[in-house]
């Protein structure tokens, strides 16, 4: 929000500096992110006539120019500007001029003596184009006239940054009610003349009270649709708008200044005598002032005449009701439209305004009479004409409610000490009613800060007005416990960092899916949670699976040449589970091309396969006890049949791993490589974890392990982890180590078998083991694996 202070000093008499001023507002917690000087400052600046351009003696491209200063007087200057011509009149800087902060002095210019400067329009400080080339003034402008007349004065622009919260402040008269309670100055309201209505204005129906709970209107007569004056020009060019008309420039006006949006409609294009505040048809057609055509649904409140809609209720007018130059009666709407309708269309159709800015977080539904009088003022004067009466359709008026409260309460909730005193011509300057005669204190909110509904919203702003450093710095004491299972453990942070020391990048993305993504991962959307207000076409469900994101990050990278690519993201999943939301949290990771890429010394590239990713997730996982990887009896329909393990915890599949599907790649445009991704769910893990379950550390071996080799044949449809998982059961009374070290299948072997050999490595870690003892357990894990899996020894 721009602010002009000249315009501000309009509401409240202030004396500050643009630097104090600024301090001010930061104070009570107002961003200011710039200050900028506009207008003319600078003086001794004129206007003269160039009557002669020399060459100048010592240098190639600058010029002696002789100038005509009015009253037979002329002056000669060196000048290197492209797009100095004899004819022009040009703003002359004399010796003594001031150019912001900066006096010219006589100069010596490669010999030559200068006795002034051709200014610029940046010199001059009236635009920020750093353009080459002098400012040629209007060819009729008298000779030797000032130029600061011919501009307004120096002035000061700030820059806010107002929160969503606070709508009051999208004004210069928000921003002086702000000063007021701080400096403890009245504020003045524009001054309005009484305007005795002629005739009847529209009728007025509002068939949606909750989307416009207040419209008012009127009809002025007989206007002339004539140029602003130029200092309404500049204080609407200051607020970054192009000034157009008087019948536009003023509801424009009236905005920044109140606050409170304003639309004008040329009557002749009103039918039927009647405004209609209603919703529109599904599939109804409106097109807007700018030409763009729009498809409207149910949910769009529109104002409507008779037979056709004009406006888009808040936002902006139609194509067919705007104000043109030969437009000679107007009506005024002035009205209150509900947040949350506005803000749903806005985002619909990505169409924004400065009106709608204002109504989709709120406006004061007080302030339409004031914005009514006042523009009705403004119209008369710049525009002439008669005003009808107002029509004023209020059906339920707002009540602000009252807060009882005492001082005590609000310096307890601050841990402060403000006086009474304070605390009173705070509360009084802020409220609309304030009582503060007994032990209990009420508080009545203006209509404008809807945001002031309990003690706590008042103590904020008592710590705003009556200064933070009245709020004493005390020291503070906390005790830590450790609980069995704490809550907000974060086991994403740590599988990021192992992913990343893995080679992996992290992608974050944003968490909606389209039915497209979803229909690929074989995901029924009524098991995902939909978005109401989508902010984009594909974004309109909430992911339950972290997959389809990675492998769009995939599809992106492969079109701009990236195909070695070690993708993962950990973040939270949305699933619906018998119609209830339910939340969890997960990991995943996509791998595709090579991760070491071809060297001179070290071979050719190793493409990543199955056994470099199980690998991955064994490193992972292997601090989480009960966790396994089995082949998966039903793959989900994103993965490939055969080359694809669930990842288990305690039995219970948490997560897949292995190769994506070669349809669900084609889905993705992903066309020219193997990718293999896995995902897994983590607060069953989180679960499991306890803060005060610490593994020590394993002491380093200093005996000799005894080392023996065992080959067994068994079944070729025995699967790995059935072998690993008899081991691992296993009761020995010594410390096993064991390493797969060889698979065969083939001669020399009965048909549908197979032999697998493992490196076994026996230890205490109190002595070296005697051959009896290795023996002894040599002999427990091969009656185990024949028990088990049936295994023989080969």
């Amino acid at each position: 929000m721009k602010i002009l202070y000249s315009w501000l000093k309009d509401f409240i008499d202030l004396d500050l500096t643009p630097e104090e001023l600024s301090k001010k507002l930061t104070d009570v917690g107002i961003e200011v992110a710039s200050v900028e000087t506009t207008g003319a400052d600078f003086e001794g600046v004129f206007v003269a006539q160039i009557i002669k351009i020399e060459d100048h003696p010592n240098s190639d491209h600058l010029h002696l120019v002789t100038l005509d200063l009015g009253s037979g007087k002329t002056q000669r200057v060196v000048c290197g500007a492209p797009n100095v011509a004899v004819g022009q009149k040009v703003p002359l800087a004399r010796v003594g001029a001031r150019l912001g902060k900066n006096v010219l002095k006589p100069a010596v210019i490669r010999g030559v003596e200068s006795e002034g400067m051709i200014c610029s329009s940046d010199e001059l400080g009236l635009t920020q184009t750093r353009a080459r080339g002098i400012m040629v003034l209007d060819e009729n402008l008298p000779l030797g006239t000032d130029v600061s007349s011919l501009y307004g004065k120096p002035d000061s622009l700030f820059d806010l940054e107002i929160t969503s919260n606070r709508p009051d402040l999208l004004s210069h008269l928000g921003v002086a009610r702000e000063l007021g309670v701080l400096l403890n100055k009245p504020v003045k309201l524009p001054a309005v003349k009484a305007v005795k209505g002629e005739g009847k204005a529209l009728e007025v129906e509002i068939q949606n009270a909750e989307g416009c709970p207040r419209y008012t209107g009127r009809i002025i007569r007989g206007v002339k649709n004539t140029q602003s004056p130029e200092w309404m020009k500049q204080r609407l060019a200051a607020m970054g708008l192009n000034p157009k008309n008087a019948l536009v420039d003023v509801t424009n006006y009236v905005m920044f200044e109140l606050g409170h949006p304003l639309h004008a409609f040329d009557l002749r294009e009103v039918e039927g005598g009647k405004i209609i505040v209603r919703n529109a048809q599904e599939g109804e057609k409106f097109t807007l002032l700018g030409g763009r055509e729009l498809t409207l649904n149910a949910n769009c409140l529109m104002i409507a005449d008779a037979h056709k809609a004009t406006a888009l209720a808040g936002i902006m007018g139609g194509l067919n009701s705007g104000i043109k130059d030969d437009t000679q009666d107007i009506f005024i709407e002035a009205a209150y439209f509900n947040p949350p309708t506005v803000n749903k269309t806005v985002k619909k159709f990505a169409v924004s305004s400065d009106s709608s800015q204002r109504f989709e977080r709120g406006t004061d539904i007080e302030g339409v009479t004031l914005a009514m009088q006042r523009a009705t003022d403004l119209f008369l004067e710049l525009c002439g004409g008669s005003a009808s009466e107002v029509v004023d359709v209020y059906p339920s008026r707002y009540e602000s409610p009252t807060v009882v409260f005492t001082p005590a309460e609000i310096n307890a909730i601050l841990g402060a000490q403000i006086p009474e005193e304070k605390l009173k011509e705070i509360f009084g300057r802020l409220a609309a009613e304030f009582h503060a005669d007994g032990e209990k204190w009420t508080f009545k909110a203006p209509t404008h800060r809807r945001d002031l509904n309990h003690k706590w919203d008042l103590a904020e702003e008592a710590a705003r007005f009556a200064g933070y450093d009245m709020i004493p710095v005390s020291e503070t004491k906390a005790s830590l416990a450790f609980a069995d299972n704490p809550k907000g453990i974060d086991l994403g942070k740590k599988y990021a960092r192992a992913l990343i020391g893995a080679g992996f990048c992290e992608c974050k993305n944003i968490d909606f899916l389209g039915e497209k993504e979803l229909k690929a991962f074989g995901v029924e959307p009524k098991n995902c949670i939909k978005i109401k207000n989508a902010l984009a076409q594909g974004w309109d469900y909430l992911r339950p699976t972290l997959l389809p994101s990675l492998l769009k990050n995939v599809e992106s990278n492969l079109r701009f040449g990236n195909r070695n690519l070690a993708l993962f993201e950990t973040t939270k999943t949305f699933q619906s589970i018998k119609g209830f939301p339910v939340e969890g949290y997960a990991v995943a990771g996509v791998l595709t091309g090579s991760l070491e890429q071809e060297k001179f010394f070290g071979g050719a590239e190793k493409p990543v396969d199955f056994y470099w990713l199980k690998g991955l997730l064994q490193a992972l996982l292997a601090d989480v006890e009960g966790v396994a990887f089995l082949p998966s009896k039903t793959a989900p329909v994103y993965m490939h049949p055969k080359i694809c393990m669930d990842i288990l915890l305690n039995g219970k599949v948490i997560g897949v791993f292995g190769k994506v599907h070669p349809l669900t790649l084609k889905a993705f445009d992903i066309k020219t490589q193997d990718v293999w991704a896995f995902e897994f769910a983590t607060k069953l893990i989180e679960k499991a974890f306890s803060a005060q379950d610490f593994k020590p550390a394993k002491e380093v071996a200093v005996f000799p392990p005894s080392l023996r080799d065992l080959s067994v044949v068994l079944d070729e449809s025995v699967s790995y982890a059935s072998i690993t998982s008899a081991l691992d059961k296993t009761p020995l009374d010594v410390q096993l180590e064991y390493h797969l070290i060889d698979l065969y299948q083939g001669e020399h072997l009965p048909a549908g078998k197979k032999s697998v050999t493992f490196s076994l490595a026996f230890s205490n870690p109190q002595r070296t083991l005697k051959d009896k003892e290795t023996d002894e357990a040599f002999n427990r894990i091969v009656q185990q694996l024949r028990e088990q899996v049936g295994a023989e020894l080969r």
